[in-house]
């Protein structure tokens, strides 16, 4: 049969698979041989290569063979594909090899999926020439990867608040398909912010398709509205055969806050003094106005507070105002610089209704010897003086005594 013979035989070919419900007992003449599919099992994202040949297991002769693919969505999104001209394949012989590679999207969930291959053809019977056509279906399994992402959440409050130190979730979630093995996390640079925590890595054995796992970050947030921590992310599929690496960025968002700087005004209380005052000066150096500020002191031994509370009602940024606590000293107490703790509560305008924030600073207080009465070193001091010099009186006196005449031998 010569070439003409043949581009009118697949002429009428197209021509007559277009006619809807023609059958014939040529239909499925074509079967499968030496399939392969690679990889396996099949990553979503990833290519994949389908081999295989087709043998006619008729004894008629297949003339115009075509041979296309075609598949359902998420694997493509048009069908059918791009086709074969086979050509004629011999009652009994195997064709040669056929190769086709397509892309899977990284949306396929994992699964069992199909495509499938339509051989198309005619065959000259007995009653005239037939369409036929074979269909191939060829399966295969996709796994979908696991995706690790990683979010903040804050659970004090709904943002960080500049100036402070506060404590933030790292979210380490698996937005993805399968299991993530191995997953580690290290936290790298970080803008507008201060990373405290002593341990900034972080490591998961298994983290399951749609769950998640949260490690604590203390960071101290500088006085910007928006900041980021970078974090370095690696993990495995559940085969760990994959290896898949990524850097990501985590936003956070800062909002303005009062901060408060506070010094000691006067001197400190003696030994033994009650009811005193001490005199403390408050400065907003933050960004927000502060209200309802109220402040508390804490204090060790011999130091008990009286009135152990000031309040402010309102203090706006660069503002400040003086603070009186009374105190008693214990009067078995030693002098010295003792340690105080000042603890302040207050609210803000961009906090929530019942949302109140706190802070604390540290202060020495010295406590200095009652007025009047010397210490055990100091008496020890005088004792001594005072005996060293009246050995010395005697000690001269002795001395006169007995180099005078006696009164007796001069007359």
């Amino acid at each position: 049969m010569n070439a003409k013979t043949i581009l009118l035989a697949f002429a009428a070919v197209a021509m007559l698979s277009t006619m809807a419900g023609a059958q014939s007992v040529y239909d499925n003449s074509l079967s499968l041989a030496n399939v392969s599919v690679s990889p396996n099992p099949v990553i979503a994202g990833g290519n994949v290569t389908i081999r295989f040949q087709m043998y006619n297991g008729y004894d008629n002769w297949l003339y115009s063979t075509v041979l296309q693919a075609s598949g359902a969505y998420p694997l493509f999104n048009a069908s059918p594909l791009s086709g074969y001209k086979v050509g004629t394949v011999n009652p009994g012989e195997t064709t040669g090899y056929y190769n086709y590679t397509f892309a899977i999207p990284d949306t396929a969930p994992s699964g069992t999926y199909a495509v499938d291959f339509s051989a198309s053809y005619f065959v000259y019977a007995a009653t005239g020439t037939q369409v036929a056509s074979s269909t191939l279906p060829i399966s295969f399994y996709v796994q979908n990867r696991p995706v690790i992402k990683v979010v903040a959440s804050n659970p004090q409050g709904s943002t960080l608040y500049a100036g402070r130190n506060q404590t933030i979730n790292l979210v380490i979630q698996n937005a993805g398909y399968g299991t993530a093995k191995n997953v580690s996390i290290t936290v790298g640079r970080a803008t507008g912010l201060n990373v405290l925590s002593s341990v900034t890595s972080f490591y998961a054995q298994n983290i399951s398709e749609g769950s998640s796992v949260s490690e604590p970050l203390l960071v101290g947030a500088k006085n910007v509205s928006d900041t980021s921590i970078v974090v370095n992310v690696i993990y495995y599929s559940s085969t760990l055969k994959q290896r898949y690496s990524t850097s990501q960025q985590v936003n956070l968002s800062v909002a303005p806050a009062a901060q408060f700087a506070i010094s000691s005004l006067g001197y400190g209380p003696s030994v033994g003094a009650t009811d005193v005052p001490l005199n403390f000066r408050i400065t907003n150096t933050g960004t927000s106005v502060a209200t309802q500020v109220q402040v508390s002191l804490e204090s060790p031994y011999p130091i008990t507070p009286v009135a152990g509370t000031a309040y402010i009602e309102s203090l706006a940024p660069g503002a400040s105002a003086n603070m009186t606590f009374m105190v008693s000293i214990d009067s078995s107490g030693v002098p010295g610089n003792y340690p105080v703790t000042l603890s302040e509560q207050w609210k803000q305008p961009n906090g929530a209704v019942n949302q109140q924030y706190s802070g604390s600073n540290n202060y020495y207080v010295p406590v200095i010897a009652a007025p009047g009465i010397a210490g055990t070193a100091e008496y020890v001091i005088i004792v001594i003086i005072v005996l060293v010099a009246a050995a010395v009186l005697v000690r001269r006196t002795s001395r006169r005594n007995r180099g005078k005449p006696d009164k007796k031998e001069k007359k």
